[in-house]
C-alpha cells in the first residue's frame, strides 16, 4: 500500500488530485469564458452600429 496512510489498523489514501489534469481544466475553462465574452463583445459592438444578426441565417 504505497499510497496511503496506516494507523492502527485504519489505512487511508493519500492520493491527491493531479495537477497537470487540474491545470488543462482551468486552461480550458478560461479560454471558453474568453470566447463567450469576445462574441458578447463582437455582437454589442455590430448592434451599436447597426449590424444585427438574422436567426434565420443561423439555422
Amino acid at each position: 500500500m504505497a499510497n496511503s496512510y496506516c494507523h492502527d489498523e485504519y489505512c487511508e489514501t493519500t492520493r491527491r488530485e493531479d495537477t497537470q489534469e487540474s491545470s488543462d481544466k482551468k486552461i480550458v475553462i478560461g479560454l471558453y469564458i474568453l470566447f463567450l465574452i469576445a462574441s458578447t463583445a463582437i455582437v454589442w459592438y455590430g448592434a451599436s452600429i447597426g449590424v444585427y444578426i438574422d436567426p434565420a441565417v443561423l439555422n
